[in-house]
């Protein structure tokens, strides 16, 4: 090593840990904004609570990590190919096991201040909706896999764009308005009527009735937010895994950056667990599950060679259990969904998405380190 190589480095890992926390405060500004305005955008559009998180909170936050598959297959090459295979197969992962364990612990934590204490009240069939429509089309793209004909590919393929179009009508035709006396006041409305108080003018209700052009501009920048935060966060943690702690590529495209990029879903379901918003809260992680198990998954089918294998000690193997064991997840959350009405849920059901989590972490370990696993499958 040469002589102050090691001190550079430090000092580099210094200032990008610094840009990690950077991204990290982003995340969570662009959260709180982008759950406020979202909820008034389903309000002031006339679509239902449950079609607000499981469509508008839950795609617009899904953007992230859709984007980053997207990028990879553009790019090209083997190496990026791998990427955008572990980013698409990531997401709905980290969606069905983590963030569900985030949304049963969030309920635990805040059970003292909230209503019905550590009892969850949703909608029941906008969850079993939104579940059933992710598990036949991550299975459907599971099976895709293993199909050697490219017509059929494309066949499979049709069929989940298909299926998410179904997904959007059956939910804007579902669920109830929420009243905007349970939504918070616009922050951006806020903000509109101190400086017309400051330069003389007497402001309007633009925080407690907001106009649909400052919802929408509140929402979009709240995306933005977002959206730079997501990404400067996986390019700070793919820095800091490569240079650093000498991860593999598979290990950062298959959990490092869709952990980073599912960060608003988690946030923004935190946030309404804590304030009794259970529907929009579930529905803004189901909903992106449906969207992550139908259209990005059709990307990874068609444009690249969809790596799954069920060959033990393959980055292919990797890719097959994560799907497994989302599938797995979402089907208990689904069978559980099914008696909520009669039997309001607990947080236990959603706690076991850790549980499938920790598995496949003990296994991802045990390849690299004991298999020498890396995205080439070596």
């Amino acid at each position: 090593m040469y002589p102050g190589l090691a001190p550079a480095l430090l000092s580099a890992t210094a200032d990008r840990s610094l840009l990690l926390l950077g991204a990290f405060a982003l995340l969570l500004l662009g959260a709180e904004v982008f759950t406020n305005g979202v909820e008034w955008l389903g309000h002031r559009l006339g679509v239902s609570e449950s079609a607000t998180g499981s469509i508008l909170a839950a795609v617009g936050t899904a953007l992230p990590e859709t984007l980053i598959p997207v990028i990879a297959i553009l790019h090209g090459g083997e190496e990026a190919a791998h990427v955008g295979v572990g980013a698409i197969l990531g997401a709905p992962f980290m969606l069905a096991t983590i963030a569900m364990f985030l949304v049963g612990a969030s309920v635990l934590h805040f059970r003292d201040r909230r209503t019905f204490g550590d009892e969850m009240h949703f909608n029941d069939a906008a969850t079993r909706r939104d579940l059933s429509f992710f598990l036949v089309g991550y299975v459907v793209a599971f099976a895709a896999a293993f199909v050697h004909s490219r017509p059929v590919e494309y066949a499979m393929g049709a069929l989940l764009l298909l299926l998410y179009l179904v997904y959007l009508v059956r939910s804007l035709r579902s669920g109830e308005l929420a009243e905007s006396e349970d939504i918070d006041a616009l922050h951006l409305g806020l903000l509109v009527e101190r400086a017309l108080a400051a330069v003389g003018y007497d402001p309007r209700e633009h925080g407690e009735n907001p106009r649909l052009a400052l919802v929408a501009g509140q929402t979009a920048f709240a995306l933005v937010i977002i959206v730079t935060g997501a990404h400067l966060f996986v390019s700070e943690v793919q820095w800091l895994s490569t240079h650093v702690l000498d991860v593999p590529i598979a290990i950062v495209a298959l959990l490092i950056a869709p952990l980073a990029t599912e960060l608003p879903e988690k946030f923004n379901s935190i946030l309404w667990i804590s304030r009794d918003k259970d529907t929009l809260a579930l529905g803004n992680i189901t909903g992106a599950m449906a969207f992550q198990g139908t259209l990005p998954v059709t990307l990874g089918i068609v444009f690249t060679d969809w790596d799954l294998s069920l060959a033990w000690g393959t980055s292919g193997f990797l890719n097959a259990l994560s799907v497994v064991l989302a599938v797995v997840s979402g089907g208990i959350l689904y069978l559980r969904a099914r008696s909520a009405a009669e039997r309001p849920m607990k947080p236990r059901p959603f706690l076991i998405g850790g549980l499938l989590y920790a598995v496949f972490i003990a296994v991802v370990v045990y390849f690299v380190l004991a298999l020498g696993v890396t995205a080439g499958g070596h």
